[in-house]
């Protein structure tokens, strides 16, 4: 095949190519300075030669720019298939929530991957020009919220008085901050746990139709 573009299934990839998606987010994971990491470290992680990484990408930035869009698009189907099996909104909030707890280096995955973002590098303007493709587009976080918040008003759960877009970011703001309380809770002695319940009921009280008594 030719160049890999980051936006094939998983089944259309070469084994390879999956071992240097593993090493990059194992990498990433273990707290790698992006900046430092070559093509010779990925490949020596993924147990491959450093000539075969460029059969399929011409950079570094494509080798981890497409293994971070391989893995946003992985979560994004997965969480989709679970928040839909739900019974409801209150139960797809205490999922995500559950998630957010998972011990594991996804919390901070997550965190670098902000980071990416938000930055100002040519490696950062790599990852968003792929997540603008139409392609990738359903499997954006925000458009995966917005199915939940499009969901959860056609059932008479959500507000419809607010803009989805809001009510969105609402969702995404919260869930951030509970997120910063676990990956920050050793250092700065956060009881995230003791704040959980009042991330609940802050999403709760400004999305869902207040019941009149």
């Amino acid at each position: 095949m030719g160049k890999i573009t980051g936006m094939e299934r998983k089944e259309e990839l070469p084994p390879k190519v999956l071992q240097m998606y593993r090493a990059v987010m194992e990498l990433i994971a273990e707290g790698e300075d992006l900046s430092a990491i070559s093509v010779s470290t990925i490949t020596g992680r993924a147990g491959i030669g450093k000539g075969t990484a460029y059969d399929y990408f011409d950079t570094k930035e494509e080798i981890m720019a497409c293994a971070l869009i391989f893995y946003m698009t992985e979560f994004s189907q997965s969480i989709r298939t679970k928040l839909f099996a739900c019974e409801g909104f209150e139960e797809q909030i205490n999922l995500l929530l559950d998630k957010l707890e998972e011990k594991s280096g996804k919390q901070h995955c997550f965190l670098r991957f902000v980071h990416v973002l938000t930055g100002n590098s040519e490696f950062s303007d790599l990852v968003r020009q792929k997540m603008v493709c139409p392609a990738f587009e359903q499997n954006l976080p925000l458009s995966v919220f917005g199915e939940v918040i499009e969901q959860g008003q056609r059932n008479g759960e959500i507000r419809r008085d607010l803009p989805t877009e809001y009510l969105v970011y609402a969702v995404v703001t919260r869930l951030s901050t509970y997120l910063a309380s676990i990956v920050t809770e050793e250092c700065f002695h956060v009881d995230s746990k003791g704040l959980r319940p009042y991330i609940f009921r802050g999403i709760l009280e400004e999305l869902t139709v207040q019941k009149k008594l």
